[in-house]
């Protein structure tokens, strides 16, 4: 394999490691967004018991 074959390939891998960074990034960001909303349920369900 010549140098050019290997530094394409290893582009595309950056690229597609890059895209997979990208989505796993908005999906720590939902899952922030949701733990936030389920502890506010939490707290205002917990202060209307009392």
């Amino acid at each position: 394999m010549s140098d050019k074959e290997m530094l394409l390939i290893l582009e595309r891998e950056n690229r597609k490691l890059k895209e997979d960074n990208e989505t796993l990034q908005q999906i720590v960001l939902q899952m922030r967004s949701t733990i936030n909303r389920l502890i506010g349920q939490y707290i205002t369900k917990s202060n209307a018991e009392y």
